[in-house]
């Protein structure tokens, strides 16, 4: 048995039918392609990807959630677009773009601050909210990948409201990660 287990802090996401047309439609122009399309009972929006956790920091973190979480409003977010991520100028993951909020950047500064009190190594990445929506393996022309991408239209496909976060434990499977829920913290 492992001594560990790989968590994150994440906001599940129940798509709305904009959302799941705007996967399906993505499906459907990139049939060619080889991505892993995200399933859309796992769309989340990590705040903080922990990885291995061991028993000690597991009680930890969630004690230290459970303090810190209840000190912020719930509040409302929105899906606004798609982009893709790239790795050495080749597409890596198409996403769901979320719109800029000052609530939600000073919830993940929280977040971030009581898991490096956890122990946790400080995240050295710039926070980008967004919602994966696949992982492409390999595409037929990296360049009009992703112009079609940028190219989808920017307007509201799903309000979200946020009234929770998620300690989710991420097991790895052949046919694609699994997410256990292991804590749910409610905002104010």
């Amino acid at each position: 048995m492992r001594n560990y287990i790989r968590t994150f802090v994440a906001i599940k996401i129940e798509p709305n039918a904009h959302v799941l047309d705007l996967m399906q439609g993505l499906k459907q122009v990139f049939v060619k392609d080889r991505i892993n399309w995200v399933n859309p009972a796992g769309l989340h929006l990590t705040l903080r990807f922990i990885g291995n956790t061991n028993r000690e920091q597991l009680y930890k973190l969630v004690d230290r959630l459970g303090t810190a979480v209840p000190l912020h409003n719930a509040f409302n977010m929105k899906v606004v677009g798609t982009e893709c991520f790239k790795r050495k100028n080749k597409p890596g993951v198409v996403f769901a773009k979320i719109e800029a909020s000052h609530t939600l950047q000073l919830l993940q500064q929280a977040i971030e601050k009581e898991i490096v009190a956890c122990g946790f190594y400080e995240e050295q990445k710039l926070f980008r909210p967004h919602i994966t929506l696949g992982r492409v393996k390999s595409v037929r022309n990296n360049t009009q990948f992703c112009s079609i991408i940028e190219k989808m239209p920017d307007k509201i496909y799903q309000e979200i409201e946020v009234k929770e976060l998620v300690l989710f434990q991420s097991i790895l499977k052949p046919t694609g990660p699994e997410y256990r829920p292991v804590q749910m913290f409610s905002l104010l």
